[in-house]
């Protein structure tokens, strides 16, 4: 692998061979062309990501680089469960870290392009159709609470069963056939 160029400044000791961690170049058409923003994990420091920037892209930077730490709003319910928000519990979403370095050279994005045949637009559409077919005939976008039907009506049957007094309830390791416990006659 092919040593960056010597550093204008003092390159940390952090030796990061596959990184856990991911720094996302933000488009930002408000902002001059020699300017680049990014979002990084929120222990990243402005030291890191001049190393990171230096060391596996060998882009040069000016001296200034800003932080910003974008706190979320405070949200009601939790987010997990869509289906059974719970009122009156707040809770704030994580954090997001910011940060903006000045370049020596401008950066401009490319242009969007209008042709998207290389890509492969119509196969992609194609193919998430059919993933999609495929997974409705699997039945795995079911919920994963749906009981078939024929097993609902064996559990109906064995609790009726168990409130006649016919069977006798035995909670244990082994599960019965449907899963529910198991039934001594």
């Amino acid at each position: 692998m092919a040593m960056a160029a010597a550093a204008p400044f003092k390159v940390g000791m952090k030796e990061i061979y596959l990184p856990n961690f991911t720094v996302c170049l933000k488009h930002t058409p408000s902002q001059p062309p020699t300017s680049a923003s990014f979002l990084v994990p929120l222990w990243f420091s402005k030291l890191d990501l001049r190393d990171y920037l230096h060391n596996v892209y060998s882009l040069a930077i000016g001296p200034t680089i800003r932080s910003y730490v974008q706190q979320s709003r405070i949200r009601q319910g939790q987010v997990k469960d869509p289906a059974r928000p719970q009122y009156k519990r707040w809770h704030r979403p994580r954090a997001t870290k910011r940060m903006t370095v000045e370049l020596e050279r401008p950066f401009v994005w490319p242009a969007e392009p209008e042709d998207f045949k290389p890509w492969n637009k119509e196969e992609n559409k194609m193919a998430d159709q059919e993933q999609s077919a495929m997974q409705e005939r699997l039945g795995g976008t079911k919920d994963a609470l749906t009981i078939p039907t024929e097993r609902r009506v064996k559990m109906r049957e064995q609790a009726k069963a168990l409130l006649e007094g016919r069977e006798r309830w035995r909670p244990g390791g082994g599960r019965g056939v449907e899963g529910i416990g198991m039934f001594s006659r």
